[in-house]
């Protein structure tokens, strides 16, 4: 939770998003005139005076560069208050955590595997229940509401396969329930998607991806416009100690303040990506937001702004263990392109989730989504984009 100083950048709401990225939360030191922020990198503080408490005093509690980030990313997601974790996991387990036993969760059907894991495997045990929704229609969110539930749960562009939810719509459901809903945004940062601005209570990032974007931290955001659950989950993360360090606060201060630049330069690349793809017989299935083929290409386009991301996922048609290996190798010995976990960093990342970030989910489960053996998740870097064409081309090719 921040602490507003009197370096701080005043008359936030006058500027646009690409000055609130370099500015918010920071001015030049006034002891050095240093324009970079410093690290503060001090276990404890010393304390002013007997009996009163300072405003620092220990960094797992709050410390002076982490609480510019924090002001940077209030700034930037247009509200809110922002608690920042070491890891998108550990900020989403502290926000679980603020339910009670016999509290009930509604999600979109498709979410991040870990999200899966840390509410299957977990937090079931201490009777924290939840279930999956079709979140496309009105009725079928009504459906899947019970008299306990606490919060509707989506992810906006999904992963792995990118649909999307349409945030008006919940809205409106969220509104008639006088059930909040929260919104996790790792695929959709604000430079792109302001959830607040379709009346979400909470948002939650994986600082990792976009908004750090460097492929050097890990790191997760709650910002949430709800009082009450900002202070419990303060409260968490002081008790549990999952904290961003200050050297990662730093790496995510500075990585910011390009995110609206790389955001669209990606965007570029991913649907030259994903027209590619569309082209290829050996391809069943291209999802990209950008497409005009996609499902909710419509909807996407009127949440999304500067582009539709980095990510472009496809399904093979060949399903064959050995010839897919045959695929990433022939991919990886022809281009820059990483076999890899993750997304959203200068390096293109192939990514397969059956085996990465979707393997906690049952294979009926994720087949259901349409997580088959031959999906892959593209991430596209910056990278001249006929280096990454011409790998997955070499790629494509062994599958003829």
């Amino acid at each position: 939770m921040s602490t507003k100083t009197k370096d701080s950048f005043e008359n936030k709401s006058r500027f646009g998003f690409g000055t609130l990225a370099i500015h918010a939360g920071e001015t030049p030191d006034a002891e050095t005139g240093a324009v970079a922020p410093v690290i503060v990198r001090s276990k404890t503080f010393a304390q002013k005076r007997f009996g009163k408490e300072s405003e620092y005093q220990y960094s797992r509690g709050k410390n002076p560069t982490r609480d510019k980030l924090i002001e940077k990313l209030e700034a930037l997601e247009g509200g809110g208050t922002a608690t920042v974790f070491g890891s998108g996991l550990a900020a989403e387990a502290a926000f679980f955590l603020t339910l009670s036993p016999g509290d009930h969760v509604l999600l979109c059907q498709e979410v991040y595997g870990g999200t899966f894991r840390l509410l299957d495997g977990f937090l079931s045990r201490f009777g924290i229940t939840y279930d999956f929704a079709d979140f496309s229609a009105e009725e079928s969110i009504w459906k899947g509401i019970k008299p306990n539930t606490k919060y509707l749960f989506v992810e906006t562009p999904t992963n792995p396969s990118l649909h999307i939810i349409d945030l008006a719509l919940v809205a409106k459901v969220s509104k008639k329930a006088c059930i909040p809903f929260v919104v996790d945004a790792t695929f959709s940062p604000p430079c792109t998607t302001k959830a607040f601005e379709y009346g979400a209570e909470t948002v939650i990032h994986s600082l990792s991806k976009y908004i750090a974007g460097h492929n050097d931290i890990l790191g997760g955001a709650v910002i949430t416009k709800n009082t009450k659950l900002a202070e419990r989950i303060n409260f968490l993360h002081r008790t549990l100690g999952a904290v961003l360090s200050p050297d990662e606060c730093y790496r995510v201060l500075q990585g910011v303040k390009t995110l609206e630049l790389r955001w669209k330069r990606v965007s570029e690349t991913a649907l030259t990506v994903a027209q590619f793809l569309k082209k290829q017989k050996v391809i069943t299935k291209v999802f990209y937001p950008g497409l005009l083929s996609h499902a909710q290409h419509s909807i996407a386009k009127k949440q999304h702004q500067n582009g539709f991301g980095g990510v472009v996922s496809f399904e093979l048609r060949e399903h064959s263990f050995k010839k897919l290996k045959k695929f990433v190798d022939t991919v990886r010995a022809h281009s820059p392109i990483i076999y890899g976990e993750s997304l959203a960093s200068p390096e293109t990342i192939l990514a397969y989730p059956p085996l990465m970030s979707h393997k906690s989910l049952p294979k009926n489960v994720r087949e259901s989504l349409g997580i088959t053996d031959g999906f892959f998740r593209l991430s596209v870097g910056f990278e001249d984009v006929k280096d990454i064409l011409e790998g997955l081309r070499k790629g494509l090719a062994v599958l003829n």
